[in-house]
């Protein structure tokens, strides 16, 4: 594989990929303990995506032995361990080289060889059909049971649609319905859609519900919970379209502008498809927020992480205004999107949204 473009210094460049990507970020999409301790502590001579490559080799192995015995439960949670262990091996690049599109498309298959196993959980992959193209999706709900109200969950910059499998599922087990959406700028949206990311999001969220209604007749309230930059994302779809009854924003700026870090700047390039930072800034101003203009009626749930290097607790705070229904919830020793609290965090959000989605 092509090695991605990076500092001269093998050294920073593995400190800069583990700030973005630390163990606790790599077991909270769901990496075995020991794939995470062996991508972290490998030898900074050796490529961070080979590495990475290689533990999903392993894992697809296993996989692939668990389902010729039989074992399908296994053979679920190995692929499912694949699929974690790629999310973090195509992290290595910020733009869209071919090794990390290659590596996207495994990612893909490697979910999707889970769900065809899964006899605990429905996992459907959607093609929402927005623009002149199309959003991918994976709608996730128990199986067997009728789908219950649905929870529009997205990521932000570098995390898009699997990497919040455990989320989705953690929804499913409380007798809801997740969607894992790659919205313009993100995944396969951007990277085989060729939809960038622009004011006109809101469109594709509601899009999402169009076709979640279309699939489970659902016509109640739905959810959405966005994670990073994609809680901006969040907030803006609840305040354009009513049928988001709650939302939940982790970890997310209401007025983003470029961050001064070369791995940010790039990925913000690639997810809005321009070439500079003046014209990133541009299109991030038109996706700003104001409280005294922009409201929305669902419940309003923001989290925030104390230690959190990206996202001051003022920034987020203005979300709170969006809504007359609103609560925050601090970890004061939280990372960013709290990732180091990823067990507590996605119960208390889950039992947050199926108290307010139930039918009254």
């Amino acid at each position: 594989m092509d090695a991605p473009v990076s500092a001269k210094d093998p050294a920073k460049l593995r400190a800069a990929l583990l700030r973005a990507m630390p163990m606790s970020r790599m077991l909270d999409y769901g990496m075995d303990h020991g794939d995470a301790v062996q991508l972290a502590g490998a030898a900074v001579s050796q490529p961070w995506h080979d590495v990475a490559t290689r533990l999903a080799e392993a894992q697809s192995t296993r996989a692939e032995a668990a389902a010729d015995r039989g074992d399908a439960e296994t053979a679920v949670a190995c692929h499912r361990r694949a699929t974690a262990c790629l999310i973090f091996a195509q992290m290595a690049f910020n733009t869209d080289h071919p090794t990390k599109r290659a590596l996207y498309a495994r990612l893909t298959r490697a979910y999707q060889a889970a769900a065809e196993l899964d006899t605990q959980l429905l996992v459907e992959r959607l093609s929402i059909p927005f623009r002149q193209s199309r959003c991918t999706a994976w709608f996730v709900s128990r199986s067997g049971a009728p789908p219950g109200p649905t929870v529009v969950v997205v990521g932000g910059q570098s995390g898009w649609g699997p990497a919040f499998h455990r989320q989705a599922e953690a929804l499913a087990r409380r007798g809801l319905s997740a969607v894992l959406f790659e919205a313009p700028g993100q995944g396969e949206t951007r990277m085989t859609g060729g939809l960038h990311l622009d004011a006109d999001v809101d469109r594709a969220f509601s899009a999402a519900l169009d076709a979640v209604r279309a699939r489970t007749g659902h016509d109640g309230r739905y959810g959405v919970w966005g994670n990073s930059f994609g809680g901006l994302l969040a907030a803006r779809a609840a305040v354009h379209d009513s049928r988001f009854g709650a939302c939940c924003v982790n970890g997310a700026d209401a007025r983003p502008e470029p961050l001064p870090f070369r791995t940010a700047r790039e990925q913000s390039r690639a997810l809005l498809g321009v070439g500079t930072d003046d014209e990133a800034a541009a299109v991030f101003r038109t996706l700003w927020l104001d409280p005294a203009v922009d409201r929305t009626r669902a419940a309003m749930l923001v989290l925030h992480g104390g230690n959190d290097p990206l996202v001051s607790l003022d920034q987020q705070k203005v979300f709170l205004g969006l809504s007359a229904r609103s609560a925050l919830r601090v970890w004061d020793d939280g990372e960013h999107t709290l990732y180091n609290h990823a067990a507590e965090r996605t119960e208390f959000v889950c039992d947050w949204f199926r108290a307010r989605l139930r039918p009254e």
